[in-house]
């Protein structure tokens, strides 16, 4: 950091110059600001001298009177500075000459110089002069530029200090006084090496709280310790300071070739440093349901359909109550148990409810035409109004969450509503604040597509139960070209998914509410029949393919094709147990040459395409199951702005007088477009028609509106990544996860844009993907606020509402940083040289399990990196012991020092911007391997000057959930 400069001429002529105001009360004459110092020095000096001969006060200086006002009447007028200068020496003189008892003075020559006088302290080591005062260090003087410290002799207040060097050599004389420090200094040079002299360095630790700093040859402010004086200045001499690392440096500027630097200097302190307050009481331990844990702290995705809140809360227990008026609502309660366990360390017992049984505070599950509803809806009329499939109404109050739905779809949803609305308060109470929600979906198939591969049950699964059920997605479409088909195992590839696997991930979506949907492409790419990649040619069941360099499309003519598909599609529907499959027959002309072979030569390709959806519908007809498919080869150009590949001079779209009209099309755009008619052009065929989106945040928008106005029954989220790369898929494709989020909000409220709620997709996916950063525990925090004896503020200089202490959330962790009354942040100090009446240790009683404590501290000023602060000592049961030393700039720093601390379990944990600059704390937490109780902990100060701040302290422990709760 760069030295800053301040300056202020010294009048240097007689008769200039400001004139301290210095001693008023003790110099009623007239002089100059050097000449005040020196006749104050000869003052104390004559005074030692006459008590110590029992003079009378008649001397040839003139009738000099000790007494209250120590009167100098023999000095009146304005005396030259070569005439004080001598009265100072004589006076040394006097007391010098023929006593008998100055052989007990203190001289110590080249070996350092260590004076105590009251609660000053002065010492010389090396050539540096530290001036400290009830052990805080205030001041460093050194001597000018070739001169080095030689002797030095005290007795009582006063001391002389000599300097001597090649070129010169130099008399200072310090005395001192209860508050106050004097010097009177003069060296002479035969050729002086510099006309600058750093006399001082000031400890910016005195001038704390100051609204300035000194910037001239006088300076007087107020600091958080009192009233402060610091004047320097010297004869013909021009008074500058600068901003060290050290401190505040003043600087003596001589004219050139100055062969006599005098100086003087008045040091005025408060009588004490900052005084401490006498603690009110003991810390107080407080158990907390959850100090900490992770919770929902976005917008409710997607936004219900009405919401209002209310100022009454339902505060969980630890042990929670869901009722169930029936069984269809097992899977919703049995999802919100989960939950309630695993994020809330609840306990949770699930109960059949009825009318008959008294409803006890907890979580109602109830039909929506339940005289339950009724009740309620007396109070709120909303809920006299009916409510559509897959609906639900929520009601949050002090008595308790009731959940009224349609169906069991709409408890489901309900549960993922309330998981979002679940909160901590800063008592770390976990609560449900006052709501009333009516909500219902815009469409009733809200679907994700997704394309499998060996990595979808761990990918996959943790969608379907972080993402897609929260979202409240209600069918997944899984592509499943790429499953370890037992009768074809030639199709194999590396990235093949066991059959396993596919179970458990139906297992999972079944239980997060969603119906699976499988999708085989037939017909179009059709690569995974041959064992082949995009492009390639065929490696297996060549035989079959329509076009044989291409591995692409398959014969529609050949019964060979039919049989493998089937076996495909037999052990497909043995897996699934679907109600419907998705056949694909997409962009079936963007590869290879369809009805080019030798059986299909001649032959319409709408009829050929035709021919091969009637076969595959019959086949799953007959088995109970519907048939959907793609829709972009049912449309003209005309029909839509992309995904129209059925135009001329093929005429796909004829297929569409064809096809049974009981088929599902499935009518993707991915493009943005002014308009979207495809929807309508299919439903006037006859078919019912899902839209399909991809990634483009704005077509999702625009053409589910559209889809909606047309009539349609849904909407599909494609997803187009996979086929062996869904390790990577995050990384490599994140806007179409992020995809998601608008998909959902938009598929639920279909009519409103899902841009205009101003949240960003992907902070919301990453919200719902990653496992909790903070895993949920219970624990303690240690109120200390009847122990704090030094509030933060005042410490500091700044006004006390800058700095608030109270309850605080760090990294979803909660703590109790103590305060005053009015809220004011407040400390335990310990001991430190620039605090008064602070104790050297505390001791907290705790007496309670913990995994872990975090304590939140500082020290009040810097110290040298790596010294010793104080520590901690953890008393555990059975008698052992943890301690934990603090070592500056490692597990601790000072209030105004934010450097990052080199101790992996130490962080910075607040910032504030205060008046005087950056104030933090920090956090240092203590893991012990395992649950243990903490009996006490010993706080406690070893450094000279640097006091450690304890600001709060939080335990966390494990909460062990009931077992075999039904």
């Amino acid at each position: 950091m760069g030295e800053q400069t301040f300056s202020r001429s010294w009048g240097s002529t007689p008769g200039t110059g400001s004139g301290w105001k210095i001693f008023p009360k003790h110099l009623p004459i007239a002089v100059k600001p050097f000449e005040e110092t020196l006749v104050f020095l000869a003052s104390v000096l004559l005074q030692t001298f006459m008590k110590r001969r029992r003079l009378s006060a008649d001397t040839t200086c003139g009738r000099i009177k000790f007494g209250e006002r120590k009167e100098v009447d023999g000095l009146k007028g304005v005396l030259n500075k070569a005439a004080v200068v001598k009265l100072v020496l004589s006076a040394f003189a006097l007391l010098s000459i023929g006593d008998e008892n100055l052989a007990s003075a203190q001289q110590i020559q080249h070996a350092p110089f260590d004076w105590h006088w009251g609660s000053w302290r002065i010492t010389v080591v090396g050539n540096q002069i530290s001036v400290s005062r009830h052990q805080a260090k205030v001041l460093t003087l050194t001597p000018p530029l070739g001169l080095e410290f030689l002797k030095g002799q005290w007795r009582g207040q006063m001391a002389t200090l000599k300097f001597q060097g090649v070129s010169g050599e130099g008399t200072w004389f310090l005395g001192l006084t209860i508050n106050g420090l004097n010097l009177v200094a003069q060296n002479s040079f035969k050729s002086p090496t510099s006309n600058v002299w750093r006399l001082a360095i000031v400890n910016p630790n005195l001038l704390r709280g100051a609204s300035s700093l000194p910037a001239s040859d006088e300076w007087s402010g107020v600091t958080i310790f009192g009233a402060v004086t610091v004047n320097i200045g010297g004869a013909n001499a021009q008074t500058r300071w600068r901003r060290t690392p050290e401190g505040l440096a003043a600087e003596l500027v001589y004219p050139a070739e100055t062969k006599v630097l005098s100086a003087q200097m008045e040091l005025r302190l408060p009588p004490h440093w900052l005084a401490t307050e006498q603690p009110e009481g003991n810390a107080t331990v407080h158990l907390i349901d959850l100090v900490q844990g992770e919770y929902w702290g976005l917008p409710l995705v997607p936004e219900p359909k009405l919401l209002r809140w209310s100022e009454e809360s339902f505060k969980f227990g630890r042990q929670v109550f869901i009722f169930v008026a029936d069984d269809s609502f097992l899977k919703a309660a049995a999802n919100l148990k989960t939950y309630l366990q695993t994020r809330w360390l609840r306990q949770v017992t699930i109960r059949k409810w009825s009318e008959e049984l008294p409803l006890e505070r907890g979580i109602v599950f109830a039909p929506y035409n339940s005289p339950l509803r009724e009740k309620a809806a007396k109070e709120e009329t909303i809920l006299g109004q009916d409510l559509p499939t897959e609906g639900y109404a929520l009601l949050a109050s002090a008595q308790g969450v009731w959940i009224f739905s349609s169906d069991s779809e709409g408890a489901f949803w309900a549960v993922q509503t309330l998981k979002q609305l679940m909160r901590l308060t800063n008592d770390g109470a976990v609560i449900v604040p006052g709501v009333l929600i009516r909500d219902f979906p815009d469409f009733n198939f809200r679907g994700v597509h997704v394309v499998l591969d060996d990595h979808s049950l761990e990918f996959h699964g943790k969608l379907i139960e972080q993402v897609f059920a929260p979202l409240k997605f209600n069918k997944v479409v899984m592509q499943v070209d790429h499953i370890k088909w037992e009768r074809h195992p030639e199709i194999w590839q590396p990235w093949s998914v066991s059959k396993e696997s596919v179970k458990e991930l139906i297992g999972k979506a079944e239980a997060s509410n969603l119906e699976v949907i499988p999708l085989l492409p037939t017909l179009s790419h059709c690569e995974y029949l041959f064992g082949s990649l995009a492009g390639g040619a065929p490696k297996a069941n060549a035989e079959i393919a329509e076009d044989p360099t291409t591995a692409y499309l398959y014969c529609p003519n050949l019964e060979r094709t039919y049989q493998i598909v089937f076996d495909l599609l037999e052990e497909l529907l043995e897996l699934f147990k679907p109600r419907w499959v998705h056949i694909g027959h997409d962009e079936v002309l963007s590869r290879g040459r369809f009805a080019s072979c030798i059986r299909c030569q001649g032959m319409p390709p709408h009829f050929l395409f035709a021919e091969d959806v009637k076969r595959l519908y019959g086949f799953l007809k007959s088995r109970g199951v519907g048939v959907m498919m793609w829709g972009d080869m049912l449309l003209r150009p005309d029909e839509a702005f992309d995904a129209a590949h059925g135009g001329e001079p093929q005429n796909f779209w004829l297929a569409r007088k064809l096809i049974p009209r009981d088929i599902l099309i499935v009518d993707w755009h991915y493009q943005p477009a002014p308009r979207y008619p495809s929807v309508k052009a299919l439903k006037q065929e006859g078919f019912e028609v899902i839209g399909a989106t991809w990634r483009n945040q704005q077509t999702i928008v625009e053409f589910t509106k559209a889809a909606k106005e047309a009539g349609a029954l849904g909407m599909l989220q494609t997803t187009w990544t996979g086929f062996g790369n869904n390790r990577n898929a995050l990384r490599d494709f994140p806007e179409q996860f992020a995809a998601y989020i608008v998909a959902a909000e938009q598929f639920w409220n279909a009519s409103k844009s899902a841009l205009s709620r101003g949240y960003s997709a992907w902070s919301i996916f990453e919200a719902l993907w990653r496992e909790p950063k903070i895993q949920p525990m219970g624990g303690f925090v240690v109120d200390l606020s009847p122990s704090a004896n030094l509030t933060i503020a005042k410490l500091l200089g700044v006004p006390p509402q800058q700095l608030l202490g109270g309850k605080r959330w760090l990294n979803r962790r909660l703590f109790w940083l103590s305060s005053d009354e009015k809220g004011s942040l407040k400390s335990v100090a310990l001991k430190g040289a620039w605090l008064t009446g602070a104790p050297d240790e505390v001791v907290v009683e705790v007496n309670e399990p913990a995994l872990e404590l975090t304590f939140i501290h500082a020290t009040d000023i810097p110290a040298p990196e790596n010294e010793l602060i104080g520590g901690y000592e953890i008393s555990l049961e059975g008698d052992r012991k943890v301690t934990v030393p603090l070592h500056y700039g490692q597990q601790i720093r000072a209030l105004t020092d934010d450097q990052p601390l080199r101790d992996a379990r130490a962080s910075l944990a607040w910032r504030w911007r205060t008046a005087k600059g950056i104030v933090s704390l920090n956090a240092l937490t203590i893991p012990f391997g395992s649950e243990t109780t903490v009996q006490k902990i010993r706080f406690y100060s070893t450094h000279e000057e640097a006091s450690p701040l304890l600001v709060a302290i939080t335990g966390a422990s494990s909460v062990s959930i009931a077992e075999g709760m039904p």
